[in-house]
């Protein structure tokens, strides 16, 4: 969807930069466990001074976000307020729906992972079949009325709807959504639901039995699994796996910006 950067001149504060910045590294890592696909996917972070959220830019993967010039500033209403001029991503209401209804999430991400995306199609809830699972206190929702490319805000508001205060979604037979109070709890939650969704498919197609924790023990695990300190030590764990990642010259996280990007 094409659009148009408006004359008047917003400013960066130099600790927005920093935290777009982040998110930039949270891209690549999202990309490192498996949520790239092409050049499609997203993640965003709530504007500090209330101007809408920040947008990974149109045409790059996850892997070639490097920095706060790879990102848009979208107002809630979808119009294109700074940065590339020349398109948006079309889903910007997935984000813009969640962000007015959910004054706490800071930071949003919508991604097609294979084993999120697969298990996207199935009816199942999604049980905590080890730690990674416990990491969601209850099965995430899914938004079923349409499959298709969520352009239209009012059906952003909808997906908002469904989502409810859980920190992610399934879109049916599309992909996933997911959200945190800050860029490292949006970058966790992301890896966690990719792994839980692994998890819960291998058990189902290997035919044993299985079990789950009940309510009472997934309500401990989750308060154990979810403590603040984890969150940042899991990302820097995830930025260190990056760092390394990328030395050994892995062809979907570039070192250097892509000269056509």
């Amino acid at each position: 969807m094409e659009g148009t950067t408006t004359t008047r001149e917003v400013a960066l504060s130099n600790s927005l930069k920093t935290d777009l910045d982040k998110l930039a590294l949270a891209s690549r890592i999202l990309e490192m466990e498996g949520h790239g696909n092409y050049t499609l996917g997203h993640v965003a972070l709530r504007d500090p001074d209330g101007r809408g959220f920040w947008l990974k830019r149109w045409g790059l993967t996850m892997g070639e976000v490097f920095d706060w010039t790879d990102f848009q500033l979208i107002s809630m209403d979808g119009k294109l307020l700074h940065g590339d001029g020349k398109k948006r991503h079309s889903e910007w209401p997935l984000h813009a729906g969640i962000y007015k209804r959910r004054a706490e999430v800071m930071a949003t991400a919508h991604t097609h992972p294979h084993y999120g995306a697969v298990f996207s199609a199935s009816n199942e809830p999604l049980r905590p079949i080890s730690n990674a699972g416990s990491y969601f206190r209850e099965p995430p929702p899914r938004f079923t009325r349409t499959s298709e490319l969520v352009r239209k805000a009012e059906v952003g508001d909808e997906v908002a709807d469904v989502w409810g205060d859980h920190p992610a979604l399934f879109l049916r037979n599309h992909g996933v959504m997911f959200c945190g109070r800050s860029i490292e709890e949006m970058t966790i939650v992301g890896v966690q639901l990719e792994t839980a969704c692994r998890e819960m498919l291998m058990i189902k197609g290997s035919g044993l039995s299985y079990s789950w924790p009940d309510d009472a023990e997934q309500a401990r695990k989750h308060g154990t699994i979810g403590e603040p300190r984890n969150i940042g030590l899991f990302f820097r764990h995830f930025s260190r796996k990056l760092a390394a990642t990328q030395a050994l010259g892995h062809p979907s996280l570039p070192r250097e910006r892509p000269t056509d990007g």
